[in-house]
């Protein structure tokens, strides 16, 4: 099982899209470099992914020809690749620079150029590469690429079109919603660049052993919405195409702190193939050991009027009844406002540490990525190869994964194995990986106890157990979760 995390605490962004290497490298597949020349900047991100494919000797007898093909142990001519980057957001109201803001929200461009080039050496001119996510229902796509360098970096991929060599950029999004002059407006795109099909889990699904489908939630869309989806014996997911018909996916992740998960890692950013949002429950409504998990106990009537205002004011945007959808809003709001002071740092909408719900829909979706056919039907044998990439020269820490906070690490990792991933990024977070249900269950159905990790770096080239505790970057977690992860130091 590869893994390897590449680090450098000097390791910096290039900043001029759409990021080449700053050397021709022998396996280099375009005539592009005066590019490089131009931009007058050395690309550290670009070598870092290469050096990775070096030290693990990935196509090692080709190693400094032009005929290296480091993916090609994955990746076959003909096939379609998504690349799945984490794009979350147009902005991060965390940070005052916008920059900083970015930079530790979502995935930095210059990562996902890097494994397209080594995605298109492997298809060998024959294929399908599709680069798309689907951000958060209120996210402006189109201010998203132009505050990141993403825009001239899709307009130099889709250059790379031929007519054997097909190269798609997609917003995965079938409903979105955009706010003004005081009013939500919640709409169906018109236009798709992919499709998307349910696909039932049924009783394969986490979900199966829980009773109350009615309570599930997920904040900024109608309740009954996610409900109808899900009971003991049906459990639905609307998937991209996108996905579907990838033979494999490159999942590039930006590792940062979670608000309702605790972090995100490679498990976490599969989130982002479903086109629609509203099949995802994220938590059950009602207080903790009273059949919900959205909040702890206490002051219980007011927190169930202030959850309720909320429900009525998505069913109301839905519906686009505008003045109901404000007056609930106001309730709700003022409801929130007595309970701040009533009740300091208080849980609210499943944003902490007693969610039992996240990490089902997580695992859920993994299990889709892997066994879902292209035609929306599950299967026994897994259904394509994934890889997995973190974007961690700089990550999120605070209130991720929509506010986080700037935080500097000098890292690329890659796994085979989402769980090793994340196993890794909560170690070097600083966290103990027990404290995260959707890892407990993940290493529960790997059926394995020891996870290594190689790396350049002799602090973190060991298994992932015996890394110590000086040599995290010790992230400060989100309120929900700061005082359950912080009454233990990091351990195995």
């Amino acid at each position: 099982m590869n893994s390897y995390f590449y680090y450098d605490a000097g390791l910096e962004y290039p900043k001029t899209s759409p990021y080449p290497p700053h050397e021709r490298y022998p396996e280099y597949p375009y005539d592009d470099l005066l590019m490089a020349a131009r931009a007058k900047e050395e690309n550290k991100v670009y070598e870092a992914v290469r050096s990775i494919f070096v030290s693990l000797q990935l196509d090692g007898q080709n190693i400094g020809k032009a005929t290296w093909n480091p993916l090609g142990k994955y990746i076959q001519p003909g096939q379609t690749v998504l690349l799945k980057p984490n794009l979350v957001n147009h902005h991060n109201p965390a940070e005052a620079d916008s920059e900083k803001g970015m930079d530790c929200l979502v995935t930095h461009p210059s990562v996902v150029r890097c494994l397209f080039d080594y995605v298109y050496i492997s298809l060998k001119g024959n294929g399908k590469i599709i680069v798309a996510d689907a951000p958060i229902q209120g996210c402006d796509f189109e201010l998203l690429l132009q505050n990141t360098g993403y825009r001239e970096l899709i307009s130099y991929l889709r250059g790379k079109a031929t007519d054997t060599l097909a190269v798609q950029v997609a917003d995965l999004r079938e409903v979105t919603y955009t706010k003004k002059a005081g009013k939500i407006i919640q709409k169906e795109r018109e236009t798709l660049e992919f499709g998307s099909k349910t696909v039932d889990l049924q009783r394969e699904s986490f979900f199966a052993t829980t009773a109350r489908a009615h309570g599930f939630r997920v904040t900024s869309y109608a309740g009954r919405d996610t409900c109808v989806h899900h009971g003991r014996n049906h459990n639905e997911y609307k998937i991209s195409d996108a996905v579907l018909d990838a033979d494999v996916v490159v999942n590039i992740v930006k590792p940062k702190t979670h608000r309702i998960a605790g972090y995100t890692g490679a498990l976490k950013n599969m989130i982002g193939i479903n086109a629609r949002k509203e099949y995802l429950p994220h938590h059950q409504k009602g207080a903790k050991g009273k059949g919900g998990d959205e909040y702890a106990n206490g002051h219980n009537v007011l927190k169930w009027l202030n959850s309720t205002g909320n429900d009525v004011k998505n069913y109301a945007v839905k519906k686009n009844y505008q003045t109901i959808a404000r007056m609930a809003n106001e309730f709700s709001r003022r409801i929130g406002r007595k309970l701040d002071k009533y009740e300091p740092g208080r849980k609210k909408f499943g944003m902490w540490h007693g969610n039992d719900t996240i990490w089902r829909t997580i695992l859920d979706v993994n299990y889709i990525v892997r066994f879902a056919s292209k035609d929306g039907e599950t299967r026994k044998n897994k259904q394509r190869k994934i890889l997995h990439f973190g974007d961690m020269v700089v990550c999120g820490e605070c209130e991720g994964p929509l506010e986080p906070s700037y935080k500097k690490v000098g890292g690329i990792l890659f796994s085979e194995s989402a769980v090793v991933f994340d196993l890794f990024v909560v170690k070097l977070m600083g966290f103990e990986w027990k404290r995260f249900p959707v890892l407990v269950h993940a290493v529960k159905h790997q059926g394995q106890s020891t996870f290594c990790m190689r790396s350049n770096e002799g602090r973190y080239d060991k298994e992932i157990a015996r890394i110590r505790g000086e040599d995290t970057f010790h992230f400060i977690p989100t309120k929900g979760w700061l005082e359950y992860l912080s009454d233990v130091g990091v351990k195995s």
